[in-house]
C-alpha cells in the first residue's frame, strides 16, 4: 500500500513543481518583456515618455484664483495715476489747469528734488539752466526759454499741466513725462522752475 502511495505521489509533485517552475518563467519573462517595451517607449518616443505622472506637477500645483486675493502692493517707485491726494488730477485743458493750486510748498526741499527731477528729464532739452540750449534743442529744435517772462508768469497749474501732458500747440513738440514723473516731483519740478530759474 505505501509502494503504490509513493508511486502515485512522486509524479503529482513532479507535476506540481513542473508548473510552478513554468509559471514562474511566465512571470519572468512578463517582467522581461513589460521592462523592454518601457524602454522602447522611452529610446524612440521622448513625447510619450514625458507624459508619465511626473507631468502633472503643473496640473496639482497651487493657483490663484482671480479676484479672491487683495492686490499685491505697488512696488516702490512705480508713478500712481492718482495725485498726492490720491484722486486724479482733474486736469481737463491747459486752461483748466491755470486753475490748479499746487500743494506743495517750495520748501528748500522741495526746490533740491526738483531740480535732480529736473535735471533727469528735462535738461537734455532746455540745458541746465533752462534757456533752452540743451544737446537735443540744439541738434533738433529749440524748446522754451523757461528763464523767459511768459514761462516765469504762467500759473504753476499751466506748467504742471505741460510737464504731464506735453505741449498742446502745434509747434510744441514737448512729449509728456506723466508716465515717469511722480506728481509730487511734478510740482517740485515747477518750484525748482519758478523759484530758482529767475537766473541770470
Amino acid at each position: 500500500m505505501k509502494a503504490a502511495a509513493v508511486k502515485t505521489f512522486k509524479p503529482a509533485l513532479l507535476c506540481a513543481v513542473r508548473s510552478l517552475l513554468s509559471l514562474f518563467g511566465f512571470l519572468l519573462t512578463a517582467k522581461i518583456t513589460a521592462i523592454a517595451c518601457a524602454l522602447v517607449i522611452i529610446t524612440c518616443a521622448p513625447d510619450n515618455a514625458s507624459a508619465m505622472p511626473w507631468s502633472w506637477d503643473m496640473f496639482n500645483q497651487a493657483n490663484h484664483r482671480a479676484q479672491k486675493e487683495s492686490a499685491p502692493p505697488m512696488p516702490e517707485g512705480t508713478v500712481p495715476f492718482a495725485g498726492i491726494t490720491g484722486k486724479p488730477l482733474p486736469l481737463g485743458t491747459k486752461t483748466d489747469a491755470n486753475n490748479i493750486p499746487n500743494p506743495v510748498f517750495p520748501t528748500e526741499q522741495s526746490i533740491e528734488r526738483g531740480k535732480e527731477v529736473f535735471d533727469i528729464y528735462c535738461a537734455i532739452c532746455h540745458g541746465a539752466m533752462g534757456r533752452g540750449d540743451g544737446g537735443v534743442g540744439k541738434k533738433y529744435m529749440s524748446p522754451a526759454d523757461l528763464t523767459s517772462d511768459y514761462v516765469q508768469k504762467l500759473p504753476d497749474g499751466s506748467i504742471y499741466f505741460t510737464i504731464t501732458r506735453g505741449g498742446v500747440a502745434k509747434d510744441d513738440n514737448m512729449p509728456g513725462h506723466g508716465d515717469a514723473i511722480s506728481p509730487e516731483d511734478r510740482w517740485n519740478v515747477v518750484n525748482y522752475v519758478k523759484h530758482v530759474i529767475n537766473w541770470n
